[in-house]
C-alpha cells in the first residue's frame, strides 16, 4: 500500500516539482492549493506526511501547521516546511509552529526524499512499552547556576543509555519555560509537555504520555518542554508526579533535565529522583550556588548518597582546585568532566551530541562510560539481551584501562 503524502502550495509549478520527486519512490501524492483546501481534505486523505509552503494567501504555512497540530487526526503527522524563506528566524518559526523539518527552496529531490524517509521512520517507530513494572531509575541533572552543562550531560546520558542497553530511556525536559532538550537532539517540537498541560493529573495515563514522546534515532525518547510559556505556567506538581510515576513503571531509565530553580514542578521532580547529579563549574558563583542547593537538599532531608557532585570544566585555564571545592562544600566530587571545547560547541549548534555522532571519540566515549557508571546494578551484573554496540565499547574500554594498570 502506497504511503500518502499531502503537499500544500499555491504555486502549481512547485506542486508538480514536489509530486515528480515523490513519485520516484512511488509515494501517493495529494495536493492542495491553499490552507482551506488542505484542512477540508486532510481528514479524508489520512496522509502519513504533509509538506507545506509558507507564502500562501489567507493563511500562511506556519498558521496552517499550528492548525494541523491542533487536530487530533494530524497532531502527530510529520510536517515538512518547504519554502524559499531560508533565514534562521524562519527556521525557528517553523519549529515553534510544530514542524518536524525545514527545507529551503530550491530543493534537491534526493534530499527531500531522504528527509521524508527519516521522518517516516521516526514516527513509524512503535513505542514499545517495557514490562508492566520496569522499576525505572530516575536520575535528575540539576544546578542552580546556568551554563554549567546540565542539559548537555542530561541529553548525553539519555543517548548513551540508549546505545548501551536494549531498553529505551526517556529524557524529560523539566525546564518547562525555556528547555531545549529536543533541539539539542535535533528533534522537532511536534509534541511536548504542553499537550499534557490541560489534562488533570488523575486522567493522565501511559497511552497519553506515549503519544507525546519524541523518538531519537539512538533509541531514546524525549518529553520536550512546551513550545509556549503559558503552557508551562499551568503545569502542576501533581501532574509532574503522575507522569514520572507512570514513566518509572514502563521505562528502566528516566533522565530529568531540571531548571535552575526550586519551583513546585522542580521539587516534585527532585523528590521523585533516585539520584541527583548536582553540577557545578570550578568558579566561585557556581560553587556558591551548589552550596545553596546542598543546604536545600539537607532541609528536604534527602539522603547524602542520593546526591553526587559533577564538576564540569567549562572553560580553559585555571579554576578553583577540586580539593578546595570539596572542602567548601563538605562533599566529595564524584565525577570531573574535562574541558571539551569546540566538540560540545558544535554539538550544541547542530543538535548532534558527540556520544551519538562519534561514540568512539574522546567526548563520546566519556558520555557512554558515564551512562554505564550510572546504570542499574542489575544490568551491569547481568546485561540484558541483545548486546548492543555501546555496551561492547564500554566493556572494551574498561578492559583496556585494566591492562594499563
Amino acid at each position: 500500500m502506497a504511503i500518502k503524502i499531502l503537499a500544500v502550495d499555491d504555486n502549481e509549478i512547485n506542486l508538480k516539482m514536489v509530486s515528480a520527486a515523490l513519485k520516484v519512490d512511488e509515494y501517493e501524492v495529494f495536493t492542495a492549493f491553499n490552507a482551506a483546501e488542505a484542512l477540508a481534505s486532510v481528514g479524508q486523505i489520512g496522509p502519513s506526511l504533509i509538506i507545506l509552503d509558507v507564502m500562501m494567501p489567507d493563511m500562511n504555512g506556519y498558521e496552517l501547521c499550528r492548525c494541523l497540530r491542533g487536530r487530533a487526526d494530524t497532531a502527530t503527522v510529520p510536517i515538512i516546511i518547504l519554502t524559499a524563506l531560508s533565514e534562521l528566524d524562519e527556521r525557528l518559526k517553523a519549529f515553534e509552529a510544530g514542524a518536524d523539518d525545514f527545507i529551503a527552496k530550491p530543493f534537491q529531490p534526493q534530499e527531500l526524499l531522504a528527509r521524508i524517509k527519516v521522518l517516516l521512520r521516526r514516527t513509524g517507530h512503535s513505542k514499545a512499552l517495557a514490562v508492566a513494572d520496569a522499576n525505572g531509575e530516575v536520575t535528575a541533572v540539576f544546578s542552580l547556576r546556568g551554563g554549567v552543562g546540565g542539559s548537555t550531560l542530561a541529553s548525553g546520558l539519555a543517548v548513551g543509555l540508549a546505545q548501551i542497553w536494549p531498553e529505551s530511556p526517556v529524557l524529560v525536559d523539566m525546564a518547562l519555560v525555556n528547555g531545549q532538550s529536543a533541539l539539542m537532539l535535533d528533534l522537532p517540537l511536534r509534541n511536548s509537555w504542553g499537550d499534557l498541560a490541560g489534562i488533570p493529573a488523575t486522567e493522565i495515563d501511559m497511552e497519553i504520555i506515549n503519544r507525546v514522546l519524541l523518538w531519537h534515532d539512538s533509541g531514546a525518547y524525549v518529553l520536550a518542554a512546551p513550545r509556549r510559556p503559558e503552557d508551562a505556567e499551568i503545569l502542576t506538581g501533581p501532574q509532574v508526579t503522575r507522569v514520572l510515576q507512570l514513566l518509572r513503571q514502563q521505562y528502566h531509565y528516566i533522565i530529568l533535565d531540571l531548571p535552575h530553580d526550586f519551583t513546585a514542578t522542580t521539587l516534585a521532580a527532585l523528590d521523585h529522583a533516585d539520584r541527583i547529579l548536582l553540577m557545578l563549574a570550578p568558579e566561585l558563583a557556581s560553587v556558591r550556588c551548589a552550596s545553596i542547593a546542598l543546604d536545600v537538599f539537607e532541609q528536604l532531608k534527602y539522603p547524602k548518597d542520593k546526591i553526587e557532585l559533577v564538576l564540569n570544566w567549562t572553560f580553559k585555564g585555571k579554576g578553583l582546585p577540586r580539593t578546595e571545592i570539596e572542602k567548601a562544600l563538605r562533599h566529595q566530587i564524584g565525577v570531573v568532566i574535562p574541558h571539551a571545547g569546540d566538540t560540545l560547541v558544535a554539538a550544541l549548534t547542530l543538535g548532534k551530541p558527540p556520544v551519538f555522532q562519534e561514540p568512539t571519540g574522546p567526548v563520546g566515549s566519556l558520555f557512554e562510560d558515564l551512562a554505564y557508571l550510572w546504570s542499574k546494578e542489575a544490568h551491569k551484573s547481568s546485561p540484558p539481551a541483545p548486546v548492543k554496540d555501546g555496551y561492547t565499547r564500554v566493556v572494551e574500554r574498561a578492559r583496556a584501562r585494566e591492562r594499563k594498570k
